[in-house]
C-alpha cells in the first residue's frame, strides 16, 4: 500500500529519536553507494543466518551486531554506515564501540561524552529492528516480521530452502531496468521530464509504474467489452485500488 508521506517525499517519524527521509531518485541514482546503504541497515536475521550457516558457523548475529561489527572491522564499510545514516536522517551519528549504541545527532569529533549521553538518542539493540523497518519503509518496501526465536528448526531449513529458490527466480525473471522505468513515466504524460523526475522519491517510481499497469488494463478490458467480448469472461476491476 502506498504511504502518503513516503510518496510526496515527507519524512517518517522514529519515536523521538529522529525522523527518516525518503530517499530521491537523485539520491539512489547519483550516488554509487546507495545500495549498499539500504543493504547494511535493511539485513534481515534470516539473510544472516542463509550466509552464516552456510559457513558453518556457530554463532549467527543479530543485524544490529552485524552492523557494529562491519563498522568496527573495516574502513570502508564504516564509511559507508555513516554516509548512509546521514542520507536517511540527514544528520551526524556517532557509533560507540564501548556501549554499542548509534547516538544521534553529533559525530565523532564533536562528541562531549557527559553532554550528549545526559539526554540522548540512541538506536540500540531493542529498537533497532522497527529502525529498519522505516528504511524499508521510505524506500517503498514492505515491513518485515520479527523473527521467533523458538521456530523449530526443521521450519526454519524449509523456510532457508524456499528463500533461495525465490532469489533464484527473481535472478531468472529480472524486470526492467531502473533508467527504462524512469523513462517510461516520463512518457506518462503526468509532467515528469528528465529534468525534475530527479525530485520525486525513490518509492514513487514503483508505485506509478504499477498504478499505470491498473489503469492500462481496465482500459483494455472496457476497449474488449466495447468491441464485442464476452462479459462472462472480462470483468473489468477499477484501476483506482490500493497496491498489494
Amino acid at each position: 500500500m502506498i504511504d502518503d508521506r513516503v510518496f510526496l517525499g515527507f519524512p517518517l517519524e522514529f519515536k523521538d529519536i529522529c525522523k527518516v527521509y525518503p530517499p530521491t531518485v537523485n539520491d539512489v541514482s547519483g550516488n554509487n553507494h546507495f545500495y549498499i546503504y539500504q543493504s547494511l541497515f535493511t539485513m534481515t536475521q534470516e539473510e544472516l543466518e542463509d550466509a552464516y550457516l552456510k559457513d558453518e558457523v556457530s554463532y549467527v548475529p543479530t543485524p544490529f551486531e552485524y552492523l557494529l561489527i562491519n563498522y568496527h572491522q573495516d574502513e570502508e564499510v564504516r564509511s559507508y554506515i555513516l554516509e548512509g545514516f546521514q542520507k536517511f536522517l540527514r544528520e551526524p551519528v556517532t557509533i560507540e564501540p564501548e556501549i554499542n549504541m548509534i547516538l544521534i545527532g553529533v559525530d565523532e569529533e564533536h562528541l562531549d561524552i557527559e553532554k550528549d549521553l545526559d539526554n540522548p538518542r540512541l538506536i540500540t539493540a531493542e529498537n533497532y529492528f522497527e529502525f529498519q523497518n522505516l528504511i524499508r519503509a521510505v524506500m517503498g518496501e514492505r515491513p518485515v516480521e520479527p523473527p521467533d526465536p523458538d521456530e523449530d528448526p526443521r521450519i526454519k531449513r524449509i523456510k532457508a530452502k524456499g528463500r533461495y529458490r525465490d532469489k533464484l527466480k527473481a535472478k531468472r525473471q529480472q524486470g526492467p531496468k531502473f533508467g527504462t522505468l524512469l523513462a517510461a513515466i516520463c512518457c506518462m504524460g503526468i509532467g515528469l521530464t528528465p529534468l525534475n523526475i530527479g525530485e520525486m522519491s525513490y518509492a514513487c517510481v514503483q508505485w506509478l509504474i504499477a498504478m499505470e499497469q491498473q489503469r492500462e488494463s481496465y482500459d483494455v478490458d472496457i476497449r474488449a467489452l466495447l468491441a464485442g467480448a464476452d462479459s462472462k469472461k472480462v470483468k473489468p476491476k477499477y484501476w483506482i485500488k490500493n497496491i498489494s
